[in-house]
């Protein structure tokens, strides 16, 4: 289990996150600036667990 403040390979802190969607392993993320921003980690599992530790809200696709 992941729980730090930052992913390995992505630039971005849980608390500059708001919303993410996902597909097929790639991660489109609303930061709290506004900013759209995709990654593509190389264990999307892993990184979507880590999301949802720090509670970083998954938007279902087709809403």
């Amino acid at each position: 289990m992941i729980i730090a403040a930052l992913f390995p390979e992505f630039e971005y802190g849980h608390a500059q996150l708001n919303k993410f969607v996902e597909s097929a392993g790639f991660f489109t993320i609303l930061l709290k600036s506004g900013e759209i921003i995709h990654f593509s980690p190389e264990r999307p599992e892993e990184f979507r667990e880590w999301l949802h530790i720090h509670k970083i809200v998954a938007i279902k696709a087709g809403n």
